[in-house]
């Protein structure tokens, strides 16, 4: 079904938060470096100072502008600190600065952001008394908030309200549906804009195309796709990568080469995010030499590689025993200013560990730490795994230990690992005793833990204990999953 996606393109022509800012910005209290902040340096204020700057501005006489307090709580929202941008506004209320159209954006992006519907609901309301009519950005921003059978009905009190929506509007909701995974109402309400003579946009043809295709509705999404280039609504950059990202999804390589292909031809540049595909699909596929070349070749191209790019390739790598390989990786990205993150040191700490060297694994996490990227469950997994691998039991029990004492929330998969190299160690009855303390910690056994426990217990001669446990596992329906 891939196939015909491609050859439709390739055939068609062309929270309350104090007001306590830092000291720095009070000690500058009723001076204007405020208006220089706000022009020059907003894209590099932290939290605290920006809080201090508010209280700045807010005892400055005259007041600032409401443009100068609308900067301001744009930046803040940039930050997604929205409880922030919140309270601020709810302060500036109580001081009696009024709204203007941006504010009122704003705070109601944060009241949505905060998952707080029923108060930006209710703002809408407050903004129509105060005289300002909510323009498109207001009615998109309380509709992405909403959930698919609210937003549905939001869209009807907007058609009571006197506002006919437009194509913006659809747009939005039919990305909602989709993103809830309920492809059909998003057709139905695309058949509606198709009745009220809205005309769809790329955008339109995007979110449904996109959908389609996370349901495996190719057919759909083919036909769709034709009808999209027959209105003159030519595939865009986005087009172009929701349909190679399901074709790497689908297994489909070549067809979304071919793709990548036909984008060059259309001089549609690929972003970051098609390169991204393309280099995942050829690592799955084992590809890594030509995955390489890709992101030789998208650097040539102007695209700028970020940690998701570097970290498909590293894991293709090390996947392959290549550790070596992913290592020098990841040098070449620190050097180009790509910071690495927890998802790229696990990788390369499990690389390591896959090939052997466990010394070589440790200096990496060393160095996760001196570069303070946090530890996840996830590292400590990959290095318990190693250590019990390794016949190391007793470092990998002084590890977990520690880790309890530094309250790391562990999973199952952690005790499983434990459980295990204690049985390969002899250790059977903590073993045991950790078995039965899961309960106590939250936490329910999974088949691996019963198989395991089972497995040992019969290695060691303990038949009895093992029938038990056994019954236990079918009474807790994990016998169906059990395969011993």
């Amino acid at each position: 079904m891939i196939r015909s996606l491609s050859t439709a393109i390739i055939s068609t022509p062309k929270r309350f938060v104090q007001l306590s800012g830092s000291r720095r910005w009070e000690r500058r209290a009723f001076s204007d470096d405020y208006r220089d902040t706000l022009r020059n340096e907003l894209h590099d204020l932290k939290l605290d100072d920006a809080i201090g700057l508010f209280n700045v501005m807010v005892r400055s006489r005259p007041l600032p502008s409401l443009v100068d307090f609308s900067r301001l709580l744009k930046a803040i929202a940039k930050m997604k600190k929205f409880d922030v941008v919140i309270t601020l506004c709810q302060e500036m209320e109580r001081l009696g600065i009024p709204h203007n159209m941006y504010t009122c954006n704003i705070l109601i992006n944060a009241f949505n952001r905060c998952s707080r519907l029923s108060l930006a609901s209710s703002f809408l309301g407050k903004m129509v008394k105060l005289g300002y009519a909510p323009d498109i950005v207001t009615l998109s921003s309380l509709l992405n908030g909403f959930e698919v059978s609210d937003a549905i009905s939001f869209v009807n009190r907007i058609e009571e309200m006197g506002y006919e929506p437009n194509v913006v509007i659809y747009n939005t909701l039919i990305d909602v549906h989709c993103k809830g995974g309920r492809v059909c109402d998003a057709l139905q309400v695309f058949e509606v804009m198709k009745r009220k003579r809205v005309a769809p946009s790329v955008v339109t043809f995007n979110s449904l195309i996109r959908g389609l295709c996370k349901s495996g509705r190719w057919s759909e999404a083919d036909g769709l796709l034709s009808d999209m280039m027959e209105k003159g609504i030519e595939p865009n950059v986005v087009t172009f990568g929701v349909l190679i990202d399901a074709c790497v999804k689908e297994g489909n390589v070549l067809e979304a080469k071919e793709l990548y292909k036909e984008m060059i031809r259309r001089s549609v540049d690929p972003d970051t995010r098609v390169y991204n595909s393309l280099i995942n699909g050829l690592c799955i596929h084992g590809r890594l030499d030509e995955a390489r070349k890709m992101l030789d070749f998208m650097v040539s191209k102007g695209s700028v590689p970020n940690v998701v790019t570097y970290n498909t390739l590293i894991k293709g790598f090390c996947k392959s025993k290549r550790a070596h390989d992913g290592m020098k990786l990841f040098c070449e990205m620190t050097q180009k200013g790509v910071r690495g993150d927890t998802v790229t040191y696990n990788t390369l700490i499990h690389g390591y560990c896959r090939v052997g060297k466990f010394s070589v694994a440790q200096k990496v996490m060393r160095r996760m730490s001196e570069s303070r990227v946090p530890r996840d469950v996830i590292t400590f997994n990959i290095l318990l795994d190693c250590l019990c691998d390794i016949g190391k039991i007793e470092k990998a029990l002084t590890i977990f230990r520690d880790m309890e004492k530094n309250e790391m929330e562990f999973d199952i998969f952690t005790y499983n690992i434990i459980i295990h190299g204690m049985y390969k160690a002899g250790k059977v009855e903590d073993a045991m005793e950790l078995f039965c303390s899961l309960n106590l910690k939250g936490l329910k056994p999974d088949v691996v833990t019963y198989r395991t426990m089972i497995s040992g217990l019969c290695r060691k001669g303990l038949r009895h204990e093992a029938d038990v446990l056994f019954r236990q596992m079918t009474e807790d329906e994990f016998l169906l999953l059990y395969n011993l």
